[in-house]
């Protein structure tokens, strides 16, 4: 499985990287990297043709074009040809920050409801205690005082709020779920359309001499 990304700041072979878009499809199609600097790439493939590809930067610097086609490494300076695909990766980067952004909500969200799951619980540990307790009474023939039910009303209220609220973040989560599905394939799609791009700009430099063989 090979996927068409954008990296930069994760450390991966002695140079920091982060994946800020990524697409993964089963099309593996021509292998390739562009090198932006030396802490960013646009890719498709693995992380061993990463790690080909940045083994140039010493020599090239950055600003260039890495692929492999038949068994034979290539790169490619001609900027004009890079920017074709740099231009045709920015929908599905921004894409992706979108769906980084949703990423954190549901995250956000989700400490939300461990905060409401755990005072529902301390909720319950304290209900359950009072009711131990009015069973008791009950049991040495005594009737609770008004203020412990008052008390024990205001628990059940504040569970039921809690509830609601529990409510409220799923209902967003789930929209949040359905949005991210509807990216995760409008992000295969434009994987696609960079690849067929990508593949199209390899074999126009072949044809006019501007990708240099390796080996």
């Amino acid at each position: 499985m090979t996927a068409t990304l954008s990296v930069r700041n994760l450390f991966f072979s002695g140079f920091f990287l982060v994946c800020t878009a990524v697409s993964a499809h089963g099309d593996d199609g021509t292998s390739w990297v562009v090198v932006r600097d030396d802490n960013s790439s646009a890719m498709h493939g693995d992380m061993k043709d990463l790690e080909r590809a940045r083994q140039h930067f010493a020599e090239l610097g950055p600003g260039y074009l890495w692929f492999r086609k038949d068994g034979k490494d290539y790169v490619v300076r001609d900027a004009t040809l890079i920017e074709e695909i740099e231009e045709a990766m920015r929908p599905q980067e921004e894409l992706g920050q979108e769906q980084a952004r949703l990423g954190r909500r549901q995250s956000e969200l989700g400490q939300q409801q461990a905060k409401l799951g755990q005072r529902q619980a301390e909720l319950g540990q304290e209900q359950a205690r009072r009711a131990l307790a009015r069973a008791q009474l009950e049991l040495d023939g005594k009737r609770p005082e008004r203020g412990d039910r008052d008390e024990e009303r205001e628990l059940e209220e504040t569970q039921s709020e809690l509830s609601r609220a529990q409510q409220t973040i799923g209902r967003e989560q789930e929209k949040i779920g359905r949005e991210q599905e509807k990216m995760g394939r409008e992000q295969q799609r434009l994987a696609k359309e960079v690849q067929r791009k990508a593949e199209r700009v390899i074999e126009a430099s072949l044809r006019n001499g501007t990708a240099r063989p390796l080996n």
